[in-house]
C-alpha cells in the first residue's frame, strides 16, 4: 500500500476522481483560450494544474512535503527510473503508431499541434513542452490525484487508475495508450519510492527526448528556426512515420524486458535496506515472462515487414 498522509482520512478516492474531473475541465477551458492568446494557452493550462494541486493540499490541510515528497536520489533510483523510461517510451510509441494507422488524420493533427507549440517561440516552446509538464502535470497527477488513492491496499490498482487518468487527460485517441502506459510507470515510481523527484525525472527524460532535442537544435540555427515556424508536417511525412511501425516493433522487441528490470530496481525503502524479497515472482521469473511480449513484438514486426514487401 502507498504511504499514507498524516491527514489521509480527508484524501478519499472519490475525491480524487472529482479532482481529476476538475483538472480535465480546466484543461478543456484553458485550451479554448488558444483562440485569444495562441500557444500561451498551454502555459496557462500547466500553471493551472500546479495551482489546483496546491489548492487541494491547502483544502485538506496537508503539508506540501507530504503530497510532493522530495528525497535524496540514489544510484538505484536513477537507473531504475532510466530503465523504466527506456522500456516504456518505445512501447508507447508503438501503440501511438498503431492507432495512427487507424486514425491517420488524427495522428497528423496531434503531431502538428505539438510541433506548433514546440517551435512557435522556441525558448517559450521549450519551457512549455519540456520544463513545465514534468513539474505541473506531475503535481496534479502523481501528487494531488494519486494522494487520494493512497488508502488502496493494492499498488497495481493505484498504478492502473492513475495511468488511465493520465491517458484521458491528454484527450486524444492516438496518444491514449502511450500516455496511459507512461502515466502508469510514473505512478509506479511514486507509489514504490514516495519520491516526487522520480516521476518528474521520468517525465523530463520523455519530453526532452521526444520534443526538446529538436527544439534546442532549432534555437541554434536561425534558418532552421524559421523553417520550423513556417513548416507543418506533411501528410507524406506522417505516412512515412506510420509505415515505419514494423521496423520500430523489431527495434523495440527487448523493451518489455528492460522495463521489467527497471521496475524491479524500484523497490520500497524497507525492501532495499533490509534485503527483503517482496512477495510474488523472482526477477528471473519476471524476465522470463517479459520474454513473451518481446517475442510477440519481434514476430509481429517481421510479419508486417514481410506483408509490406509483398504489397
Amino acid at each position: 500500500m502507498a504511504k499514507e498522509l498524516s491527514t489521509q482520512a480527508k484524501w478519499r478516492p472519490w475525491k480524487g476522481v472529482i479532482l481529476f474531473v476538475i483538472a480535465l475541465v480546466w484543461l478543456i477551458a484553458g485550451s479554448l483560450t488558444a483562440f485569444f492568446i495562441g500557444t500561451l494557452s498551454t502555459l496557462l493550462v500547466q500553471l493551472g494544474f500546479l495551482a489546483i494541486a496546491i489548492a487541494a493540499c491547502l483544502i485538506n490541510k496537508t503539508p506540501l512535503k507530504e503530497v510532493f515528497p522530495v528525497k535524496k536520489l540514489t544510484v538505484r533510483d536513477f537507473f531504475g527510473t532510466l530503465l523504466m523510461w527506456m522500456g516504456a517510451l518505445p512501447l508507447g510509441l508503438c501503440s501511438a503508431f498503431a492507432v495512427g494507422k487507424i486514425f491517420p488524420q488524427t495522428f497528423e493533427n496531434v503531431a502538428n499541434g505539438v510541433n506548433q507549440i514546440a517551435t512557435g517561440v522556441l525558448v517559450l516552446g521549450f519551457i512549455m513542452t519540456v520544463i513545465c509538464p514534468p513539474i505541473c502535470e506531475e503535481a496534479i497527477m502523481r501528487g494531488a490525484v494519486l494522494s487520494h488513492f493512497r488508502s488502496i491496499k493494492k499498488d497495481w490498482i493505484i498504478v492502473l487508475i492513475v495511468g488511465v487518468m493520465f491517458g484521458i487527460l491528454h484527450t486524444d485517441v492516438v496518444r491514449f495508450l502511450n500516455t496511459a502506459l507512461l502515466g502508469g510507470c510514473m505512478a509506479y515510481l511514486m507509489v514504490k519510492r514516495n519520491n516526487f523527484i522520480l516521476p518528474v525525472m521520468f517525465h523530463f527524460f520523455n519530453n526532452f527526448t521526444t520534443i526538446g532535442i529538436s527544439t534546442l537544435s532549432s534555437m541554434f540555427t536561425s534558418q532552421a528556426a524559421q523553417q520550423a515556424q513556417e513548416t507543418a508536417l506533411t501528410s507524406e511525412a506522417v505516412t512515412a512515420t506510420l509505415d515505419a511501425l514494423p521496423s520500430f516493433m523489431i527495434l523495440s522487441c527487448l523493451c518489455p524486458m528492460i522495463l521489467t528490470i527497471g521496475a524491479h530496481l524500484i523497490k520500497r525503502q524497507k525492501e532495499i535496506s533490509e534485503g527483503i524479497e517482496p512477495k510474488g515472482m523472482k526477477l528471473g521469473a519476471k524476465i522470463g515472462l517479459s520474454a513473451i511480449p518481446c517475442v510477440l513484438l519481434l514476430a509481429g514486426g517481421i510479419i508486417l515487414t514481410a506483408m509490406s514487401m509483398n504489397g
